[in-house]
């Protein structure tokens, strides 16, 4: 039986095929079922709803929901599909946690590098998740330590 943990609501933006942008609302849910917990987010505006469900947190959950979108060539405008933000191997291991480093190359990430993936500022840079992965790597790489 499914047991909610928790729930909130977050409005994101899209950036569609053509440039502009458009209100995204993410229904964001933690949960228990059969002793796997689940993290969920759904995203809904007029024309569509897509989902992104994973047993290893709201990071990976975001990545599955952009990977719908990006078929229609369609961006999400937040942290969390930024170029350079990607969450730590602990904040990974947290699940729940909805927090991720913004990275510069050559550059260790510090505590004041921690971010929200669910908000945005003038200097997110959205990407595809190929993108984001590509450039994680880039990262990893010029730190001079072996990827975890």
């Amino acid at each position: 039986m499914k047991q909610v943990v928790d729930q909130f609501s977050r409005i994101v933006s899209l950036i569609l095929a053509d440039g502009s942008k458009s209100p995204l609302k993410l229904d964001v849910e933690e949960s228990v079922d059969n002793g796997k917990m689940q993290y969920t987010i759904t995203g809904s505006d007029e024309s569509r709803t897509v989902i992104g469900t994973s047993e290893q947190g709201f990071f990976d959950a975001l990545r599955k929901l952009r990977l719908v979108l990006e078929r229609d060539k369609i961006l999400l405008f937040c942290f969390g599909a930024s170029e350079n933000v990607y969450p730590s191997g602990m904040q990974v291991s947290m699940g729940s946690c909805d927090l991720a480093y913004r990275t510069q190359i050559g550059k260790q990430a510090l505590r004041e590098d921690i971010v929200s993936i669910f908000d945005a500022d003038d200097s997110l840079r959205p990407s595809t998740v190929e993108q984001q992965e590509l450039f994680h790597t880039r990262w990893i790489a010029s730190l001079g330590q072996p990827e975890r």
